[in-house]
C-alpha cells in the first residue's frame, strides 16, 4: 500500500469510527456518494453559516493546500464537511464541533486580537499547531483524541479530499480492473 492509499484509508477510518470496520472500497464509495449529495444540494450550506463555512474552508485548505495539484477547497471539502455535520453527526456531536469551530476564533482573538480569518497565515498556522499539539497530547494520554475538534476536522478533511474526484485522481484511483461502485445504499 502506498502513502496516498494509506492516507485515504486512515482518513476514512478516523473520520467515521462507525464505518472503521468497512473495507477501503466501501469507505471510498460512501465518501463519493456523500460528495455527490453535497454538490447536488441547492442553497449551499445547511449547518454552517458563511463565517463558519469560510473558517472550515480555510482550515481544510491549510491541511491540504493547493500546490501543483488542487487542494481541499477545489475538492469541495467544506461542503462535504457541512453534509457530514447535517446528516451524520448526532446533535451533541454537531454542537461540540461547532463549539470547537467557535473556539478557533476565540483563541485567535485572545492571541492576536482578531478572528481566525483576519489573521495572517503564520498566525493561523500557530493556532492550528497548538490544536494539533493538544490532539497529540490526548493521543499520548490515551484520552480520546477523536473527540477533539481539530482531530475531527483534520480527519474529515482527509476523508473528504481523498473520496472526492480530485482526491481520486490524486491517488491514481484505478477503475479497471476493479469496478467503481458509485451508487451504494447507506446503512
Amino acid at each position: 500500500m502506498n502513502r496516498r492509499d494509506m492516507m485515504r484509508v486512515l482518513g476514512g477510518a478516523l473520520a467515521l469510527p462507525l464505518l472503521a470496520g468497512l473495507p477501503a472500497e466501501r469507505l471510498d464509495a460512501l465518501g463519493r456518494a456523500a460528495h455527490r449529495r453535497a454538490r447536488a444540494r441547492a442553497g449551499g450550506f445547511t449547518v454552517l453559516d458563511p463565517h463558519q463555512a469560510e473558517t472550515v474552508a480555510t482550515i481544510a485548505e491549510m491541511i491540504i493546500p493547493e500546490t501543483d495539484t488542487p487542494g481541499a477547497r477545489a475538492a469541495h471539502v467544506p461542503e462535504f464537511i457541512d453534509l457530514m455535520l447535517a446528516e451524520w453527526f448526532a446533535d451533541d456531536d454537531r454542537a461540540r464541533f461547532l463549539a470547537g469551530l467557535a473556539d478557533v476564533d476565540e483563541r485567535s482573538r485572545d492571541l492576536f486580537g482578531a478572528d481566525f480569518l483576519t489573521t495572517s497565515e503564520p498566525q493561523r498556522a500557530a493556532i492550528l499547531s497548538g490544536l494539533d499539539a493538544e490532539v497529540a497530547a490526548l493521543r499520548r494520554a490515551k484520552a480520546k483524541p477523536e473527540k477533539h475538534f481539530f482531530h475531527q476536522i483534520k480527519s474529515f478533511t482527509l476523508y473528504g479530499f481523498y473520496t472526492s474526484e480530485i482526491g481520486a485522481a490524486e491517488t491514481h484511483f484505478e477503475i479497471i480492473p476493479g469496478s467503481y461502485d458509485g451508487c451504494v445504499p447507506l446503512p
